[in-house]
């Protein structure tokens, strides 16, 4: 009789175990490694600033480092970074924010960015400027295509 339970036991261990791991690789598959450069194009972009501009339409390279979950975006003109993370219930969206310093102020900028696949993706952007006094702020879509050499 003891024989059988153990038995029993050691299959449940099993069972257990194996789901387990089958649980480990289906997080580890869908948080892919999004490193590189893309470019980036601005669809739709509007201000209530009227000495900033940000992200006017048209295209811009973005580098990409990811280093497990979290993720730095470096713009590749005015090279301000973004550092950020994957969601952990969604591998394929990432949020990233950015605080840097811009016409006697400083801008804080929230990216969201949706990932369709390893090669292409789309997001948005809401930023806010402050100069402690003043404040105004806007927001921009995009898309995004990475490069062919990578």
């Amino acid at each position: 009789m003891t024989g059988n339970t153990g038995g029993g036991v050691m299959k449940k261990r099993g069972r257990l175990i194996a789901c387990g791991v089958a649980l480990l690789f289906t997080v580890s598959a869908g948080a892919q490694d999004k490193s590189g450069t893309r470019t980036g194009v601005v669809t739709e972009a509007v201000s209530d600033c009227q000495n900033i501009v940000k992200a006017r339409p048209g295209e811009y390279r973005l580098t990409f480092v990811q280093k497990g979950d979290e993720l730095v975006i470096t713009e590749s003109q005015a090279r301000r970074p973004c550092r950020g993370f994957f969601e952990s219930d969604d591998p394929g969206r990432i949020q990233v924010r950015g605080t840097y310093a811009d016409a006697g102020g400083y801008v804080t900028e929230e990216v969201f960015i949706r990932f369709a696949d390893s090669i292409s993706g789309a997001g948005r952007s809401v930023w806010r400027w402050s100069d402690g006094w003043h404040q105004c702020g806007g927001r921009f879509h995009f898309t995004l295509k990475k490069s062919r050499t990578e």
